[in-house]
C-alpha cells in the first residue's frame, strides 16, 4: 500500500482496514481523500491476498460529509471544472460498490452527506446506536446526487425521500430500521465482537463463491446504478453552480437562514 495523506491502512491476513484519517475535521471528504480512496480501491482490486475491506473513521466520527473548505472552493469553479470533480466523486462510490472484495462499514459518530454514501456503497454495515446520520445536502440547496443510486440499493424510495427532503438527523437504530445498516449495537465493544464473528464466517467460505454471489446480486439489483450513473456528475455539477446552491452554502457559512 502507498503512503496516504488522508487515509491509513492496516493489514491482518486476508483483511485490510481502511481508516479515514482526517479526525480534526471528522473525516470530511475533500478532493485529496476522494482521490486516495479511489486509488486504494483501484489497487486493492488486483490484490488476491485480500478478501475483506473494513472501512472505519479515526477520531469522533466516521465521516461528516463534504469538507467545508473544499466545498467553498468548489462553489467558485465553473460548470466544466465542477463536472470533473463530480465524475471523480461518482467514480469513487462506484469502485467501492463494484469491488470484488467484501466491503464492510464499521460506523460511529457523525455520518452526514457523502459519509452516508460511503455506508450505502458497502456490502454490509454495522453502527452503534448513538451514531448520528443525515442526508443534509438539501439544507444548502444541493442534491444527494452521487449517493442516491447506492441508497436505493438498500432503502425504500419513500423512506429515502423523507430523509432527503427533510434532511433530518436520525440515530443508528433508525439507520437499521431504514436498512441503511444491517445492525445497530448499543456500544462499540458489542459491535466489534459481532464484526469479528462476521469476518470469520466470511473467510471460512469459498472465495470465488462469494465473489460470484456478490456480482450476481449486484447485477440483479443495480438497475438504478447502471442506467442513471452516467447522468449524475452532470446533474451534480449543474446544481453546484445554481443560484440556490450558492445562496444555501453562503447562508450556511454565515450561519443564517437561506433566502429562498
Amino acid at each position: 500500500m502507498e503512503n496516504y495523506l488522508t487515509l491509513k491502512t492496516e493489514v491482518n491476513g486476508e483483511i485490510i482496514t481502511l481508516w479515514l484519517n482526517r479526525p480534526e475535521v471528522h473525516n470530511a471528504l475533500n478532493d485529496n481523500m476522494i482521490h486516495e480512496i479511489t486509488s486504494f480501491f483501484t489497487q486493492i482490486e488486483y490484490n488476491d491476498s485480500i478478501r475483506v475491506v473494513i472501512i472505519r473513521g479515526h477520531g469522533k466520527s466516521f465521516c461528516s460529509g463534504a469538507d467545508l473548505a473544499w466545498m467553498k472552493r468548489s462553489f467558485t469553479l465553473n460548470e466544466v471544472e465542477n463536472l470533473k470533480e463530480s465524475h471523480e466523486l461518482s467514480s469513487m462510490f462506484n469502485l467501492i460498490f463494484k469491488s470484488s472484495k467484501v466491503i464492510i462499514g464499521a460506523v460511529h459518530g457523525n455520518v452526514f452527506g457523502g459519509g452516508v454514501g460511503l455506508v450505502a456503497a458497502c456490502d454490509i454495515a454495522y453502527c452503534v446506536t448513538n451514531s448520528r446520520f443525515s442526508l443534509s445536502e438539501t439544507r444548502i440547496g444541493m442534491a444527494a446526487a452521487s449517493i442516491t443510486p447506492y441508497l436505493l440499493q438498500k432503502m425504500h424510495p419513500s423512506e429515502l425521500k423523507e430523509l432527503i427532503f427533510s434532511a433530518k438527523i436520525f440515530d443508528g437504530a433508525a439507520a437499521a430500521k431504514y436498512k441503511l445498516v444491517n445492525q445497530a449495537f448499543i456500544d462499540q465493544e458489542i459491535m466489534e465482537n459481532q464484526l469479528n464473528i462476521l469476518v470469520k464466517e466470511i473467510l471460512s467460505n469459498g472465495r470465488q463463491a462469494i465473489i460470484e454471489s456478490k456480482k450476481l446480486i449486484n447485477q440483479l439489483t443495480e438497475k438504478a446504478v447502471t442506467e442513471k450513473i452516467a447522468l449524475i456528475p452532470e446533474l451534480l455539477a449543474k446544481i453546484r453552480v445554481s443560484p440556490e446552491a450558492q445562496e444555501g452554502f453562503s447562508a450556511f457559512l454565515e450561519k443564517r437562514k437561506p433566502q429562498w
